[in-house]
């Protein structure tokens, strides 16, 4: 670890502003890489598990291949007293037709969209209340110890916790004035909870957001949506000035890496070769990488 260190020692001293110079860019993906978890996907559970809907899934998701039955089933859920949906025994079919839909689309590579959908969920709501349940997933999550919850056929995660080597990397990289943004392919409300945390000002973070009419959200998600190539155009949205570093566990972020001018940290790969070759990529001096990160239960500021 000594050597991680004296490295990102010189890559500071290389980049620390003056009062002539702007302040460095550095970009940290937010799911397994700030946290292990995605809170982008807890916060969908969360909705789910609590039956939070102002709009029929199957009218967010035309191209459901049960379309007719989500419906059906969303109708009569809905029509029940509040706190009842969840009860009922057509909640796990419901569920287990939501969970299919968006695990399918993932398994498919159709990454962007599934990410999107989920966020089109929340279509009727007002950004305040977005905010809330944002709120409550993360605060659920901190809390839970780390296990599994079942819905139905789905064993769904649970238990969010940071991880010490990034969180440690963003202080160090902060105290000596760089820029930090926080740019991820979930919802924005569930990053800005996260980011609050460790405070980070929700006005350097990245999320798939929706367009607002009349005060609420409408399905339609903003573009470009920050996924893959999506991360980049979604950031040169905000800033203008490349990246001088980059953190971030997955191959999904190789386009965010190579705009990367200098040094790329690999976080939470339990076999870093591994990202190397299915990504084609050349492990040289500019790469750091973090294959045993640490759990941390708190997380300062």
């Amino acid at each position: 670890m000594q050597a991680e260190l004296s490295r990102i020692e010189a890559f500071i001293g290389r980049h620390i502003p003056s009062s002539l110079t702007r302040h460095p860019l550095a970009v940290f993906d937010c799911d397994d890489t700030l946290i292990k978890g995605d809170i982008g996907e807890a916060m969908f559970y969360f909705q789910l598990e609590h039956f939070l809907f102002r709009v029929s899934p199957a009218a967010l998701w035309p191209d459901h291949p049960m379309r007719e039955q989500l419906s059906n089933l969303y109708e009569g859920l809905h029509n029940l007293p509040s706190g009842k949906a969840v009860h009922d025994r057509r909640f796990i079919s419901f569920a287990e037709m939501m969970l299919d839909w968006y695990f399918g689309q993932l398994a498919e590579g159709s990454t962007e969209k599934a990410c999107s959908d989920i966020v089109s969920l929340f279509a009727g709501f007002s950004g305040i209340e977005a905010q809330q349940i944002a709120r409550a997933t993360l605060t659920r999550e901190l809390e839970s110890p780390l296990e599994t919850h079942i819905t139905g056929r789905h064993a769904l995660p649970r238990g969010i916790r940071f991880i010490k080597e990034s969180i440690e990397l963003l202080g160090r990289l902060r105290k000596e004035g760089f820029d930090i943004w926080v740019v991820s392919g979930s919802n924005r409300w569930s990053v800005e909870a996260m980011c609050e945390h460790i405070g980070i000002s929700s006005n350097h973070v990245i999320g798939i957001d929706l367009l607002e009419q009349d005060g609420l959200y409408t399905s339609t998600v903003k573009q470009p949506v920050p996924v893959l190539e999506g991360k980049v155009g979604a950031l040169k949205q905000h800033v203008m000035d490349a990246p001088k570093i980059v953190v971030s566990d997955s191959t999904y972020d190789i386009p965010l890496f190579k705009y990367s001018t200098d040094m790329k940290v690999l976080i939470n790969q339990a076999n870093g070769q591994d990202f190397f070759q299915s990504g084609d990529i050349t492990r040289d001096e500019s790469w750091l990488v973090v294959e045993t990160p640490t759990l941390m239960e708190q997380a300062n500021r």
